[in-house]
């Protein structure tokens, strides 16, 4: 039977209540599963859906990487992604009109179409570590240390050329704290080497107690330095160290334990011994920009104590601008058995610029 003027306003009205309540639960949050921002610490930003979340994680469904565990001390920011809403559109009544036609069906085998979403790209580092264990990737970020270039050119009567460079890196997560350097120099004198050598070391130090001012350590370093006669160097070290004081400007700590180190000369006998390693490092914030670091180490040989080495470490470091900061570095070596033709003092003062990141 036709329908009425009345009867007719009636279903439309029907019609724009459902298309309010339709409109209204989508819009309540928590109604989908609303896609999110998250920008790390260091600077990556991943985009996703919240599968769940605890006091320690955030696991995230990306469209592009998968499933992603987040550490929450890793998560710097996260924010809602919020594509821009269009306008809702006016629902008038209209008159009666044809039943819409039935969509045909889909053709057997056809591919689904593909979905193109908005999300970033996954950066190496977030890929990389999505592979990781959970416990691992705490270790892999928050790095941060510095990238230091610097020359020493002469030219006259003497012509001298050193090239040198310095980095450094460090990473704490809570008892664990990492700290790597590698040091290279190279220079010529009057067309003679003057300078040619290269090491490195990595140091992991574990607190203990509810305090945390008693520490393990172990280190390790490897090197050459041609000009003193060294082919390669070896060393390994284990021991204790202690937080003596802790200021808001100053630190000192002290440490205790062995070390074992392999030497191989190129003019001279090899020497594998044991040391006892006693070493101090400090650090001072003598202005809010000026910082003075030490570091003194002694190693005398077990067997024979009248045979040690001594490397003592100066280093004051002043920001020039927000990342580049200029370092002045001292660093003595004395060595009690060198090589024939090799002095027993070793010194070298340095002047860089340095790239913090």
């Amino acid at each position: 039977m036709p329908l009425t003027k009345q009867s007719r306003n009636r279903s439309a009205g029907r019609e724009r209540w459902l298309w309010c309540l339709l409109l209204g639960w989508l819009l309540i949050p928590g109604g989908w599963a609303a896609p999110v921002v998250i920008t790390l610490k260091n600077g990556d930003r991943l985009t996703g859906e919240i599968k769940s979340e605890n006091a320690d994680r955030v696991v995230l469904k990306s469209a592009v990487a998968g499933t992603i565990r987040i550490p929450k001390p890793e998560i710097s920011k996260r924010e809602p992604l919020t594509p821009p809403v269009a306008a809702a559109p006016v629902v008038t009544p209209a008159a009666p009109t044809a039943p819409a036609p039935v969509p045909a069906a889909p053709i057997a085998g056809a591919k689904a179409p593909l979905m193109v979403t908005n999300a970033p790209a996954p950066t190496l580092g977030s890929t990389f570590r999505s592979w990781l264990p959970d416990w691992m990737v705490p270790y892999t970020t928050n790095w941060h240390g510095s990238v230091q270039l610097g020359m020493d050119l002469g030219f006259g009567t003497a012509d001298r050329q050193t090239f040198y460079g310095n980095a450094y890196a460090n990473h704490a997560y809570n008892r664990v704290r990492n700290n790597a350097e590698y040091h290279v120099a190279y220079g010529t004198l009057n067309g003679r080497e003057s300078a040619n050598r290269m090491n490195g070391r990595i140091k992991t130090d574990y607190d203990f107690g509810t305090k945390r001012r008693t520490y393990a350590y172990h280190t390790g370093g490897v090197g050459y330095d041609e000009i003193r006669r060294v082919e390669l160097e070896f060393d390994e070290g284990v021991g204790l160290g202690y937080k003596i004081l802790q200021r808001p400007k100053f630190n000192l700590n002290g440490e205790l334990g062995g070390q074992y180190q392999n030497i191989n000369f190129l003019t001279a006998q090899d020497r594998s011994y044991l040391s006892i390693r006693v070493a101090e490092n400090l650090s001072w914030l003598v202005s809010p920009k000026l910082q003075i670091t030490q570091r003194l180490t002694f190693l005398p040989n077990v067997e024979e104590l009248s045979d040690y080495r001594v490397r003592l470490e100066l280093s004051a470091s002043y920001p020039l601008f927000k990342r580049v900061t200029i370092s002045f570095n001292a660093i003595e070596m004395f060595d009690s058995a060198p090589p024939a033709g090799v002095d027993k003092n070793d010194l070298t003062v340095q002047s860089t610029l340095g790239l913090n990141f």
